[in-house]
């Protein structure tokens, strides 16, 4: 009777497990897509589905893929609400500097309420678009992207914006979820980066989440 009862236990277990996992691949992800179309950002007002308990494990085996050095200019283009933002400062250290930016000034407020919290004070933030960065030329040593290419409208557009603020030598990390409604094979995110000035150095991750590093090449 107690094995019987142990037995049925797992297989509820199981079936919530499969139900939350079956949400969170399919049921949100075509939620999301029809709130807000493709190519477009998380919206302010839903923070919580960049955010969340799924993904805050994540933030720092990832910033370990993008090899962010103390004293480096780092621009974190689309950082939602912030998630990635604090680790990532505190990696480049009082020497380097974060150079934040997206396009939601409501995004962009909670990332500064963060910072603040965080008491960190290498952190510049700005309300731009990733076809107009506010950077001058060749001025970041390294660039990180999560979730973010694929929501961009013109992404030809925004490689190029990326690559004129690299310095020479400059690395361009891009990370893909599958969660992301907007999800890339990696494959995809190889040839549009390659076309757009850019060789990949090394991938990490699998199918679910990966990153891939790409080095700036000269032309």
């Amino acid at each position: 009777m107690k094995q019987r009862s142990t037995l049925k236990v797992l297989w509820i277990a199981l079936a919530v497990a499969g139900g939350l996992a079956f949400f969170w691949l399919v049921v949100l992800k075509v939620l999301i897509r029809l709130n807000r179309g493709r190519g477009a950002p998380c919206p302010a007002s839903l923070p919580w589905l960049v955010d969340n308990p799924l993904r805050r494990p994540c933030v720092r085996p990832i910033l370990d893929r993008v090899g962010i050095r103390p004293g480096e200019r780092v621009l974190e283009l689309g950082p939602g609400p912030g998630l990635f933002t604090v680790e990532a400062a505190r990696r480049v250290g009082p020497t380097g500097r974060l150079v934040v930016v997206d396009i939601q000034p409501r995004m962009i407020a909670q990332v500064e309420k963060r910072v603040r919290e965080a008491g960190l004070t290498n952190v510049e933030t700005h309300v731009a678009d990733a076809h107009h960065l506010p950077l001058e030329g060749e001025s970041v040593d390294r660039a990180f992207l999560v979730g973010v290419l694929p929501e961009i409208p013109d992404q030809a557009r925004a490689l190029a914006e990326l690559r004129r603020v690299l310095k020479p030598g400059g690395l361009l990390s891009i990370t893909e979820e599958f969660l992301d409604p907007d999800y890339p094979f990696a494959f995809e995110t190889i040839r549009r980066v390659e076309a757009a000035g850019f060789s990949p150095e090394r991938r990490f991750g699998n199918f679910w989440r990966y990153t891939v590093n790409f080095g700036k090449t000269l032309r």
